[in-house]
């Protein structure tokens, strides 16, 4: 009956299990199968219930239970070989399972393995373990022997050790000469830098921004107003950990880190030195005034020429007269000099000592240097004071007569002409 042949499954049990199963005179005593021959039994015995491991391989210490476990382990492990080659791709390998794994998982994409407490399914059991054990069951068993830290998979530690610990930048920037720890931080960095992507829109403005944690920043901040991060030595807030960090070290620990390479200053921020070379050594003025034609170096001096110029804004008003002004530096100037009679600038030529620098300027030019820098349109004289310019143009050019005479009609171009008058024909 050796070629015999069957119409029915039902004909093929029955001569599974008849006569078939009267050749298999061998039963385990352990389980229910049977055998035909004595020494197939006593492998079985040997191989699945007592666990017997005969074969040793001679490369290393791994034993096997069977011959041909031995001849795949060799051939895979110590000789490399890889003869389950993929029909879809180069890709090959020692075990026909796993072949079988990588052709369901990486071309077919079937993933068979459905974990029970979410809707994730996964191609390798392997895989649905590792996520039920990472995700559900919070299970870390990979400790970091640098740190505390702890991770689900052996992937992650490596991941950790490398970029943490040892600092290693594998991930080299196609564009520039930039490398990174991960693949993360050279994507992110390539969208922000290179392809200037900024996919991140705020709902609130038109703002937008390369990463999602840049976005919210911008929210908590400008919108919110939220100002989580408290200084330890003052009572100031602010709405990010860099502004924090600023802070700390321009106000409380002094530190002035950024150095002009044209003078000595030194600044406790980038900004700050910014704006110092283009005010002190670049003179650059870009900002401009929308009702005349002065521009200026920086927002605040443009604001108190709009508020004191064109507006004619005094908010700041004196304690003691009714003076009032357009800044507060000229304020404290009248106090100074008017009321407190304060005369710090003093003249290294002579005793005189002044309440601005402007007049002590103006004193050292006309007295000392005798420079004459207002001239005459109408002639070629030269004068030391734009008044006294004024004065010779409205008396001599002009022939303005001012000053008259109470007691008659007489008119004069200057307050000296007047007093002679006076005493000459009228006291």
């Amino acid at each position: 009956m050796g070629s015999s042949s069957f119409t029915r499954t039902e004909d093929l049990k029955i001569y599974i299990e008849g006569p078939q199963k009267k050749k298999r005179k061998f039963q385990c005593s352990h389980c229910s199968s049977y055998f035909s021959q004595s020494g197939t039994l006593k492998r079985h015995i040997e191989v699945v219930h007592e666990k017997i491991k005969k074969y040793t391989c001679s490369y290393c210490s791994n034993s096997f239970s069977q011959s041909v476990n031995l001849k795949t382990h060799i051939e895979s492990v110590h000789e490399r070989i890889k003869k389950y080659t993929c029909s879809y791709c180069s890709s090959s390998f020692a075990f026909s399972g796993n072949l079988k794994k990588h052709i369901e998982g990486v071309h077919e994409k079937i993933k068979k393995y459905q974990c029970s407490h979410c809707s994730s399914s996964f191609s390798q059991s392997g895989n649905l373990k590792k996520h039920i054990e990472g995700v559900h069951e919070k299970i870390k068993k990979y400790t970091c022997s640098f740190c505390s830290s702890s991770f689900s998979q052996s992937g992650n530690l490596k991941t950790h050790i490398e970029t943490i610990h040892e600092k290693i930048k594998k991930y080299q920037c196609s564009f520039c000469c930039s490398s990174f720890t991960n693949s993360g931080n050279l994507k992110t960095h390539i969208e922000n830098v290179h392809e200037k992507i900024k996919k991140y829109q705020c709902s609130t403005c038109s703002s937008s921004f390369s990463q999602s944690g840049n976005l919210k920043m911008h929210i908590e901040s400008v919108h919110e107003k939220i100002k989580k991060y408290q200084c330890s030595t003052c009572s100031n807030s602010f709405t990010n950990s860099l502004q924090l960090k600023t802070h700390i070290e321009s106000v409380h620990e002094k530190i002035k880190k950024y150095q002009c390479s044209t003078c000595c200053s030194s600044f406790s921020q980038s900004g700050n030195l910014k704006t110092h070379i283009e005010v002190v050594h670049e003179k650059i003025k870009k900002y401009q005034c929308s009702h005349c034609s002065n521009s200026f170096t920086n927002s605040g001096k443009l604001k108190m020429h709009i508020e004191s110029v064109h507006e004619r804004i005094k908010k700041y008003q004196c304690s003691t007269c009714s003076s009032s002004f357009s800044q507060s530096g000229n304020l404290k100037m009248h106090i100074e000099s008017v009321h407190e009679k304060i005369k710090k600038y003093q003249c290294s030529t002579c005793s005189s000592s002044f309440s601005q620098s402007g007049n002590l300027k103006k004193h050292i030019e006309t007295v000392h240097e005798k420079i004459k820098k207002f001239t005459c349109t109408y002639c070629s004289s030269f004068f030391t004071q734009k008044s006294n310019l004024k004065t010779h143009i409205e008396t001599v050019h002009e022939k303005i007569k001012k000053f008259q005479c109470g007691s008659c009609f007489s008119t004069f171009s200057k307050l000296i002409g007047l007093q002679m008058h006076y005493k000459t024909h009228h006291q």
